[in-house]
């Protein structure tokens, strides 16, 4: 058992009702102002403490030009993190990274701390958050926030409770509307999963899918079974990659950062309808444990030509991961991972080494029950199945013959996007994590 620490931001909308409007929209201007004069006195050598003093303001609350000369210099450490880590390459053909552009007119958001640039207080009445915004010294908007019911209770929480605090925030204009982006924090205690984990959801994943199984620690009953399809990232990129390079082939090399932004921001997007669904699996079972395969290193040991590299090199498995243990940390769910030593291709019903064509597993041990399964979901039964191992303190687990040899329940295929002509929107993650829990669990 453990605690740890976590972070979330909170989106909400801005209802205005007193302070000129007009005030939010020249701070922002102000603040890309300061954006490109940090990027550029930090590019010319200034520290901190001297960029701070050369784009001091008038007209815009020192608190918030520290808080934007902040998140201006943590873009410029993320560019030379990324430029070093080009350099260490063997192969640099694809193009340096460009540093942080510093000719943009734009607005850009304002940054403001808590109980300085801006302040958020309970109106027990009215049942609402209200909010004071401090764009300029001596200026300020008031309004209430308005948000889905589970994030105003989730900042009622933090502004009541001392265990939570309300860190920086972000204000943004979009589609015609004020956002305000909130960050909280608060720790959660985690169980540790070799003591206190029931369930085990083995996860399994590839270019197309993400396979999930949930077995029983004790009787090895497969409690849930689930293969999410989320294939349309890997077509969307390749098209992306072709228009790219098609453009540059004629010359039009300005394309190809705002393909890739696009292209960025769907498959996070992609992820983070995935990851809660993946979680939100999970929680459907007692006391579980999301274990993952070791990838580590993975990206070294491919080596399959230039398509194929192109094609594995870029999936999201880190991004993913991440993604998972950030939203169970949320719900007090452990994470773990073990070996990923061939679990695609081995039975997970008696232990044989089989073989994969496709998405299709085929145990050549003509015993076992198993004639054929579908591959991800096999490598995801063998992901529970070293937790269990791993939590028993078996390390040779190819030498044990641990697995029940019983086959697994038809595989539950559910495609991340519904089609049809009644379909006006993706499935949500609840009704997708509802689909692979078997009737046994009811």
């Amino acid at each position: 058992m453990g605690v740890e620490e976590a972070t979330r931001t909170i989106q909400s909308r801005l209802f205005i009702e007193s302070g000129n409007p007009e005030w939010l929209h020249d701070a922002r201007l102000t603040a890309r102002e300061i954006f490109n004069e940090t990027i550029d006195l930090k590019r010319d050598g200034y520290n901190r403490t001297e960029i701070q003093r050369e784009v001091d303001r008038d007209d815009f609350l020192r608190n918030n030009k520290c808080a934007v000369v902040g998140k201006a210099l943590g873009t410029w450490t993320s560019y030379k993190r990324l430029l070093d880590w080009w350099h260490n390459q063997d192969d640099t053909r694809a193009g340096n990274p460009s540093p942080p552009s510093t000719d943009k007119t734009g607005a850009y958001p304002i940054v403001m701390a808590h109980m300085e640039g801006y302040e958020l207080s309970i109106d027990e009445e009215e049942d609402r958050v209200d909010f004071r915004i401090s764009p300029k010294p001596y200026k300020t908007v008031r309004g209430h926030l308005r948000a889905r019911k589970t994030d105003i209770d989730q900042l009622k929480n933090a502004l009541d409770n001392d265990n939570w605090s309300v860190g920086q925030a972000e204000l943004l204009y979009r589609d015609g509307v004020y956002h305000l982006h909130v960050t909280v924090t608060t720790e959660f205690t985690i169980p540790d999963p070799e003591e206190e984990a029931d369930t085990l959801v083995g996860v399994d994943i590839n270019e197309r899918n993400v396979a999930l199984t949930a077995l029983d620690r004790e009787s090895h009953e497969t409690l849930g079974t689930l293969v999410i399809d989320y294939g349309s990232v890997k077509a969307r990129r390749q098209w992306y990659h072709t228009v790219k390079k098609r453009c540059q082939t004629h010359g039009q090399t300005s394309i190809h950062r705002t393909f890739s932004d696009k292209e960025e921001r769907y498959t996070e997007w992609v992820l983070h309808r995935m990851s809660l669904a993946v979680v939100e699996f999970a929680e459907q079972f007692s006391n579980p444990v999301i274990v993952f395969e070791d990838l580590s290193g993975i990206r070294d040991a491919i080596e399959y030509g230039t398509y194929m590299n192109r094609r594995l090199h870029k999936l999201p498995f880190h991004k993913f991961e991440d993604f998972v243990r950030y939203k169970a940390l949320w719900r007090s769910i452990p994470c773990d991972t073990v070996d990923a030593y061939h679990n695609s291709k081995t039975c997970s019903c008696c232990g044989e080494r089989g073989y994969r064509q496709g998405r299709r597993f085929r145990c050549t041990n003509g015993e076992c029950a198993v004639t054929q399964d579908h591959a991800d979901r096999n490598a995801s039964v063998n992901v529970a199945w070293r937790a269990w191992a791993k939590y028993r303190g078996i390390e040779d687990v190819d030498e044990v013959n641990y697995r029940t040899h019983k086959t697994q329940p038809q595989v539950r295929l559910v495609r991340l996007f519904g089609s049809g002509r009644v379909v006006s929107r993706p499935s949500s993650s609840a009704r997708i994590a509802e689909r692979g829990v078997l009737e046994l669990q009811g």
